[in-house]
């Protein structure tokens, strides 16, 4: 462990601090403790805190560093009031965040003074964490990268927010995406000892996926329940069929033969499905005549919440939207 100019410091649940939140002037600038900041800082309950200086004159400059102790020698955050967008703002509030996502849906990607967006800042304390869902549920960006180069999985798992956690990988965040700080998800809460987030690598503990929004192909929505991929799908072998193509080759070159890793997702009611083309790395919806009806890029455990293109409208209008349930240990 590398020592540092000040002792670390933890929170009640064990989650380490990554700055010194008695250090000189932290509380004149932010309160002692229980009368911190109201616009979000709490420099002794945040093990992760933005660190960034707004200029009255609106232009930011942010100060962009690992946010741990062995790359960031300041205290702690420096803020120079310019401000949170309004969508966070509201994160405590969630029928008041709903109403005005409803209203404004970009803002659930808008970008704060600080270079982050909300669901960057449901990352910063247990409060915001809930709000998560109603984000993903108004299509924000789960893998969006703030000033650090941080996803909003990765600032849950350095606060230990297991519940936060939940929601990003139901709607498909990737657990390994070591975003542009070089650590994943895993490392960063191991590294503070925030045990209460489980990790999620493979498609092995995915229970089902919902499909909603799916205009034009009103067939592929609904539940989807995992497969083996012993088995195959109907559709996927009558293509395979009129194309003259070798049914069982074919199939694991697409979507792989391994039962620990190459699930694929059945529909509850007729023969559509989905699974991951190891050849292009995306997630295909398929008909129940086997035919493309969505596409997008996405990691391999689990398909993104939303971004999909119309195979033949190549368009992402009316797109679906994913819901990823997965069979969690849960700690708390």
């Amino acid at each position: 462990m590398t020592t540092n100019s000040y002792s670390e410091h933890y929170r009640r649940d064990g989650v380490r601090i990554t700055h010194d939140p008695y250090a000189p002037g932290m509380a004149e600038k932010y309160g002692t403790p229980g009368r911190t900041d109201g616009e979000g800082f709490d420099p002794y309950a945040d093990s992760v805190v933005l660190e960034y200086t707004a200029a009255s004159s609106c232009v930011i400059h942010p100060i962009i560093r690992l946010p741990d102790q062995d790359h960031n020698p300041h205290p702690g955050p420096v803020y120079a009031g310019g401000g949170y967008a309004l969508s966070t703002l509201m994160l405590e509030d969630a029928a008041m965040l709903t109403s005005m996502l409803d209203k404004f849906p970009d803002l659930a990607n808008d970008v704060t003074t600080g270079g982050a967006q909300s669901l960057h800042m449901c990352g910063m304390s247990p409060h915001n964490q809930h709000a998560a869902r109603y984000l993903v549920e108004h299509d924000a960006d789960i893998e969006a990268l703030d000033t650090y180069g941080m996803t909003p999985l990765q600032r849950m798992a350095s606060n230990n927010l297991a519940t936060g956690a939940r929601v990003l990988l139901e709607a498909g965040a990737d657990f390994t995406n070591v975003g542009k700080c070089g650590r994943s998800p895993l490392h960063i809460a191991r590294g503070s000892a925030a045990n209460d987030v489980g990790s999620s690598g493979s498609k092995s503990n995915v229970i089902k996926l919902i499909v909603t929004k799916r205009e034009g192909a009103p067939e592929v929505g609904g539940e989807y329940h995992p497969r083996s991929p012993v088995d195959i799908p109907k559709g996927f072998a009558a293509v395979c069929e009129a194309q003259g193509w070798d049914i069982l080759s074919t199939w694991a070159r697409l979507n792989g033969v391994d039962p620990r890793a190459d699930t694929w997702f059945a529909h509850s009611t007729n023969d559509s499905y989905i699974y991951h083309n190891k050849i292009d790395g995306k997630w295909w919806i398929d008909g129940p005549d086997g035919k493309g009806v969505w596409v997008v890029d996405g990691p391999t455990h689990a398909p993104p919440s939303h971004g999909w293109t119309h195979m033949k409208k190549s368009t992402k209008e009316g797109g679906p939207k994913i819901l990823t349930i997965r069979k969690l240990k849960d700690k708390r």
